[in-house]
């Protein structure tokens, strides 16, 4: 019994050890291989647009200086011509200081400057048009009664609220407003899906219209009644307010339903890297170079902060021109949606 066991354990211990220790290591999975062109086409179209940002911005903002900024100017013939030869203005002669006056109210002109023969000079600025504006024509008026020996008295025409004395909110709501309509507008796009035919497009512009107005409304609750910055206007601005977001949530959704989504990126693109440096906002139009001072009255965020500071501070003058800039913005983007439906109409059109 004793030999049987053991040889029973043997067997057992013999066959444990015949037996592999482990298997053999299959393969690994094959590792894929990272699209290296890709990720580098990617990482120089990033850079390419961060160095479009900077450069932008910097160009537009970095260095601002006044470049004929429109003054109106009541003087002796020696003191006008020296200062009609200065490159930093354009001078409007005037009378006397109603006329002045006027040319400020009306926004023909940043400002005015009255010297006298005799007492002390007085200067009209208007705030609302642009703090910076209004400072450096400060400057400029305090050296020409310095020149001539006598004191500034500085009259503000269009003041700013004392929640924002230096006129920034409304370039935060057209900033703000215009990635929430282009932001808007392409998620709307991705969940509402392409535009199919004539009543498609109609329900886009509608979806678009009543995403506008909430975000409209909910800014410009904030600014006036929340806030306090931007008071007495409300229906006015959010009118304002409304028809710009519309401009930009149509350019955008026209041009992706006609051209793709990249079409309308690039828009995008283009209306956040020169559209907002552009648009007078820290730095107003006078104090901007030639090429963005161009774009200005051009890109709908300059056209929108146009209207929006004359509904606020000039009591709704001047702001023909920013609002029709704003509703050309709206007719192209109607324009993109009716050249797609038309395009897909023929398409579907029966052949024979």
């Amino acid at each position: 019994m004793r030999h049987g066991r053991k040889g029973r354990r043997d067997q057992v211990q013999g066959g444990a050890a015949e037996a592999p220790v482990s298997s053999a290591p299959r393969d690994p999975a094959p590792v894929s291989r990272m699209p290296v062109r890709k990720l580098v086409l990617v990482v120089l179209g990033l850079t390419v647009v961060v160095v479009a940002f900077f450069s932008s911005y910097a160009s537009a903002l970095g260095k601002p200086s006044p470049r004929h900024v429109p003054v109106a100017v009541s003087a002796p013939p020696a003191a006008l011509g020296k200062l009609e030869a200065s490159p930093q203005l354009r001078v409007y002669p005037v009378a006397n200081l109603a006329r002045a006056r006027s040319l400020v109210e009306d926004r023909t002109a940043y400002g005015a400057l009255l010297l006298p023969r005799t007492g002390p000079a007085t200067l009209l600025v208007a705030n609302g048009g642009g703090h910076a504006v209004a400072t450096t024509l400060m400057q400029l008026g305090q050296q020409a009664a310095r020149t001539r020996g006598t004191t500034l008295t500085t009259v503000d025409l269009a003041p700013t609220s004392t929640n924002d004395p230096n006129g920034t909110v409304e370039f935060y709501c057209i900033a703000f407003l215009m990635l929430g309509g282009a932001i808007g507008a392409t998620v709307l796009g991705r969940v509402a899906g392409p535009v199919r035919g004539q009543r498609g497009a109609f329900a886009r512009v509608g979806l678009v219209a009543l995403y506008a107005a909430s975000l409209s409304a909910v800014v410009t609750l904030f600014a006036d009644v929340a806030l306090g910055d931007l008071v007495g206007h409300f229906g006015f601005l959010f009118l304002t307010l409304w028809l710009f977001v519309v401009a930009v949530c149509l350019a955008v959704t026209g041009l992706s339903a006609l051209a793709g989504p990249l079409a309308s990126i690039v828009l995008v693109l283009v209306l956040i890297i020169l559209g907002n440096p552009s648009s007078g906002g820290p730095v107003p139009r006078p104090l901007l170079n030639g090429f963005y001072s161009g774009l200005n009255p051009v890109m709908p965020q300059g056209a929108a902060l146009s209207a929006l500071r004359g509904v606020q501070y000039f009591g709704d003058r001047g702001i023909d021109l920013g609002l029709l800039c704003l509703l050309i913005w709206t007719l192209a983007g109607l324009g993109f949606l009716g050249a797609t439906v038309f395009r897909d109409a023929l398409r579907n059109w029966p052949s024979g």
